[in-house]
């Protein structure tokens, strides 16, 4: 069948121009457009003012927290390191928190899913230099989701020993464009211990779905129950913030060589 096309494209002039016209001459702009827009994403950056953190180098517990698109650390990320500064957990242990603002890679959602993984790693190599860094807690939602997921992946790779808990609230699955499931397949898969809280009536790819490699909680009709003012978007976000200030939610760590895992699985109603 395939010599036969072969032979009627190779001896019918009209057909060829056909076939040039119909899917070839219109392809081109999109496969231009395409390749265009991969090395844009893929650009090197730098990334030197948002990742320029400074630790306590006693630090034996971290806590981080990034933002989505368009969004930055005031609007939850910065209480919510508050209140994890402030909690009976962990006492015994040197805490730090880190509310990250990456704007204004953080504005654009078309290369926010790169940049800001590679913010991630990049954090991820000054954060192995703490030499008394036990375990640690990252909390993304929307795009901040590949903040954390980067920063993982690469913490994992150095310093397998350091314990990871990673939460996402309402993440954001398409990465560099092209790749839709990515968050959805790979978010939790580097971490010791995964969660993530969804609205399901947020129609942003991946943030109304359940993560192959976290526990999901569908936290959506307790916003439609109680007809909180609060978008799907942003809704899980406030979840967690009032969640964590009643402990909750499953917080993970290591405690005399033993891995905990602090929270009643049975409180909220797992997808």
């Amino acid at each position: 069948m395939l010599n036969k096309l072969l032979t009627l494209y190779r001896e019918h002039l009209l057909l060829r121009w056909l076939w040039w016209l119909a899917v070839i001459i219109p392809g081109i702009p999109f496969i231009l457009f395409s390749v265009g827009f991969q090395l844009y994403a893929h650009w090197p950056r730098d990334y030197s003012d948002i990742t320029a953190i400074h630790l306590n180098q006693n630090t034996q517990y971290l806590s981080l927290s990034a933002h989505g698109v368009k969004d930055n650390p005031t609007s939850w990320s910065n209480e919510l390191q508050d209140i994890i500064k402030n909690s009976q957990q962990f006492t015994k242990l040197s805490k730090a928190q880190i509310s990250l603002g990456w704007q204004p890679y953080s504005d654009n959602a078309l290369v926010c899913s790169v940049t800001g993984k590679n913010i991630g790693k990049e954090l991820a190599q000054k954060i192995v230099l703490l030499p008394k860094l036990q375990a640690i807690h990252l909390i993304g939602h929307s795009c901040g989701a590949f903040v954390i997921y980067g920063l993982c992946e690469q913490l994992k790779k150095v310093k397998p020993a350091i314990k990871v808990q990673t939460t996402y609230l309402d993440p954001v699955s398409i990465y560099s464009g092209v790749f839709w499931r990515y968050g959805v397949d790979k978010f939790g898969d580097c971490a010791d211990f995964s969660d993530s809280y969804i609205d399901t009536k947020d129609g942003v790819p991946g943030s109304n779905e359940k993560l192959i490699n976290a526990y999901t909680f569908d936290v959506t009709d307790l916003r439609l129950d109680k007809n909180l003012p609060y978008a799907p978007h942003a809704w899980p976000t406030h979840f967690y913030l009032n969640a964590y200030k009643s402990n909750q939610v499953p917080i993970y760590y290591n405690r005399q060589q033993e891995l905990d895992i602090r929270f009643d699985m049975n409180k909220l109603v797992k997808w």
